[in-house]
């Protein structure tokens, strides 16, 4: 009997070592997961905070003049980023922040999206109607920084500027994104142009519609 006992606290003891070993491993490979992770983050972050990397195109256009041939003054509409400097932009189909449906003209899927009215543009969550256009997009927080992925296009946009970087060529936006709510809202021509699609306003649905580009 004594035996026995014996044997049975040796098993306990060395089962919790082993528990306990393992634990510290996947702790440890845990842990070197998430420092990988920051470390990438802080490195990408680092990369694009320079606050010159991202000066507004109207401080350049003010600076250069109306002599300047790359940069041209064009009559804005809400749902086409003519990717130059914009004004006299036409009406908006609506004038009050709500929420509406955004919906691809190929596909069944519908979502949600708050839609505010701001300097003649749409301004929508940058991140989620990104990923809705199945593009893959990641926020960096510390430096304001949304970088969108899909199979042709690269889109680097930073909060409170309208600048955003299309395939590594600093482009200007139609309007100034701005931060609210943990979420960068964007224009939401140069999110949808910028990944292939036209949008239009159906009034009768409430709804933006999606069209891909030919």
């Amino acid at each position: 009997m004594y035996k026995k006992i014996r044997l049975a606290v040796m098993l306990f003891f060395c089962g919790t070592l082993v528990d306990g070993a393992m634990v510290k491993a996947d702790d440890d490979h845990k842990n070197k997961y998430e420092d990988k992770y920051e470390d990438d983050e802080d490195e990408y972050e680092d990369e694009y905070d320079d606050e010159d990397y991202y000066d507004e195109y109207e401080d350049e256009y003010d600076e250069s003049g109306d002599d300047d041939e790359q940069k041209t003054i064009e009559k804005g509409t809400w749902n086409i980023w003519t990717r130059n400097l914009t004004r006299n932009k036409e009406d908006l189909p609506f004038t009050n922040s709500k929420t509406v449906q955004l919906k691809i003209s190929t596909d069944n899927a519908v979502r949600d999206i708050y839609v505010i009215p701001k300097e003649g543009e749409f301004f929508v969550q940058g991140k989620v109607v990104s990923e809705f256009l199945g593009a893959k997009a990641s926020f960096y927080k510390t430096s304001k920084i949304l970088e969108v992925i899909s199979k042709e296009t690269k889109l680097l946009f930073r909060a409170n500027t309208n600048v955003v970087y299309e395939n590594n060529v600093k482009t200007p936006l139609p309007a100034v994104s701005f931060y609210i709510n943990e979420e960068i809202y964007l224009p939401l021509s140069a999110i949808a142009n910028g990944l292939g699609y036209v949008v239009e306003w159906e009034e009768k649905d409430n709804m933006f519609l999606c069209q891909k580009l030919s």
